[in-house]
């Protein structure tokens, strides 16, 4: 079952990445509405979610019962300087992050999938809990980068 996630997750991003690389340079920047993000901010949100992520999943193998910490990503536009980063690094770093995760969590026995760590505001989650979310949060960001193509 657990590999099964991770062959989704591993296919969901290169599936994202390849999608953000289609984005035209005059789309990438462009506001759909206010207070939507546009595509490159999706980028960018991606690739800072997934240090958040990777953490997480580094801690839940490492640590007994570690924290999981919930970050605010409305904040991180501002204050990650969103408007002035390039698009390619971050495409780099998502692509770099998938990797490195996918080559951990591909050498596990199966019983390190039910290890556990405690989020703040979900309660307990083991590593397959926590892999399906991760992978469920790029699917949503695949229909926010459809969604931004379908109107550009």
């Amino acid at each position: 079952m657990s590999k099964e996630i991770l062959a989704k997750f591993d296919a969901a991003t290169q599936e994202f990445c390849s999608l953000a690389k289609s984005v035209n340079i005059y789309t990438l920047h462009a506001l759909p509405e206010e207070g939507e993000w546009s595509a490159a901010y999706v980028i960018h949100h991606l690739a800072d979610s997934d240090a958040h992520f990777l953490v997480r999943f580094l801690n839940v193998l490492a640590v007994e019962h570690p924290a999981i910490v919930p970050f605010d990503e409305e904040s991180f536009p501002a204050a990650l300087g969103y408007e002035g980063r390039s698009v390619a690094i971050s495409l780099g770093a998502i692509d770099a992050s998938r990797a490195h995760l996918v080559d951990i969590l591909s050498h596990l026995d199966s019983s390190v999938w039910e290890r556990k760590g405690v989020h703040a505001e979900r309660g307990e989650l083991t590593l397959t809990a926590l892999l399906e979310l991760t992978t469920n949060h790029r699917v949503g960001h695949i229909e926010q980068l459809n969604k931004l193509l379908a109107t550009s």
